[in-house]
């Protein structure tokens, strides 16, 4: 929310839905860190967390490459996904410095993968040229602008340079007179649509080439100078390797003075928590998609999804509590190998006895059923008679 007056009325519906209860630390993510906002925040008398923009981090940067870390674990579904924090302070206000290797690592790829992309459309861009499907100057100038608004996170550090062809000849004054009049016209015809960009390059060299051809003798005494159209593009060394020594970086900034760096980080991580919420109430519980019509069936639905994501969340909660950080979606894989499995015995009078059995669980299925209490050795068997 980069709206100030958006943010203004969200701040004037929580000072009347709170009225004389002091509101709670608001927590935001990157789109709320503008200054005019932060302004506001305080004009509110708001305590806050916010995530800093990536341009923000650059003056810690001395700080993130050197500063003393303290390590925290379980920054995310991997129990190996360290996060480490360092606090800062800064006119008045506490700034906490995070470096996460599974940010990192996903920050890089996303990075390389928009190099390559912006890569492609600069080879494509080019080879236009040199065909000469695109010949006017202007146009390649915005087509690169628009590159640069597009891949703006990789091609700040890129140098993109266009050289347009170039065409020209000279008469020497002794042979002025002396050289066909159709030569020289055809020359002079070339060289206005040259300038005025309504023929190719390669067309260019082809109309000299038939000249050449056609007028040996006079062609050869004419000074022809011609300089194909070039891109070019090159990383700037620099500029790179400091961006890259951001990636996994991000910066907390905070008016709570009274609190420390992992309760600050704490409170922060929560924003994630309810964005998974969200995620895992439209997904895993099946909230959506809704294919009832009528409304009391529709509110069935929606009571049952509700209800799941209670048990989800508790799920989640009990093994966070156990040092397991792990989201749904990876307990739920790593649990759907340990099934139950339905075992027949027909007897000589024609009844088949069906038995419904687990099957042994594995290693990590006993590490996860210990941390949730559940008592892996004594699951229910059913016996049924057909």
């Amino acid at each position: 929310m980069s709206d100030a007056k958006s943010l203004e009325i969200i701040l004037n519906r929580l000072q009347k839905d709170f009225k004389d209860k002091p509101i709670p630390t608001l927590i935001f993510d990157r789109g709320v860190i503008s200054e005019e906002n932060l302004e506001l925040l305080n004009s509110y008398k708001l305590k806050y967390i916010v995530a800093c923009r990536p341009c923000d981090e650059s003056d810690f940067i001395p700080d993130f490459q050197n500063g003393e870390f303290n390590i925290m674990r379980g920054g995310g579904d991997s129990k190996e996904n360290k996060v480490e924090i360092l606090l800062k302070e800064k006119n008045d206000e506490l700034f906490l410095l995070c470096k996460s290797e599974g940010r990192k690592s996903k920050e890089t790829s996303m990075r390389n993968n928009r190099e390559k992309k912006l890569e492609e459309k600069l080879i494509n861009l080019s080879n236009q040229i040199q065909n000469g499907r695109e010949n006017n100057p202007v146009n390649i100038v915005r087509r690169i602008g628009r590159l640069h608004e597009s891949y703006s996170s990789v091609a700040k550090y890129y140098k993109i340079m266009y050289q347009h062809r170039e065409f020209s000849y000279n008469i020497p004054s002794e042979y002025e007179n002396k050289l066909s009049k159709r030569l020289k016209n055809s020359l002079k015809k070339l060289e206005e649509k040259a300038k005025n960009n309504t023929i190719s390059f390669p067309m260019i060299k082809k109309k000299l080439s038939e000249l050449e051809q056609k007028y040996q003798v006079d062609y050869s005494k004419i000074n022809i100078h011609i300089k194909e159209p070039v891109l070019t593009w090159h990383t700037i060394d620099e500029l790179e390797e400091k961006e890259r020594e951001l990636d996994g970086n991000y910066l907390l900034r905070t008016n709570r003075t009274d609190l420390k760096q992992f309760e600050i980080w704490n409170l922060y991580i929560m924003l994630t928590r309810v964005e998974n919420a969200f995620q895992d109430l439209k997904s895993h519980p099946g909230l959506r998609p809704n294919y009832h019509q009528k409304e009391l069936r529709v509110e069935g639905h929606i009571n049952i999804s509700i209800l799941s994501y209670h048990l989800l969340h508790s799920i989640e909660y009990t093994l966070r509590q156990n040092g397991d950080h792990s989201r749904w979606s990876t307990i739920k894989r790593l649990l759907s190998t340990h099934n139950y499995s339905t075992i027949q015995l027909p007897t000589i009078n024609g009844t088949v006895i069906n038995v419904r059995k687990a099957g042994l669980p594995e290693a990590i299925h006993m590490d996860i059923y210990k941390k949730l209490g559940v008592d892996y050795t004594d699951l229910p068997v059913r016996k049924t008679l057909a």
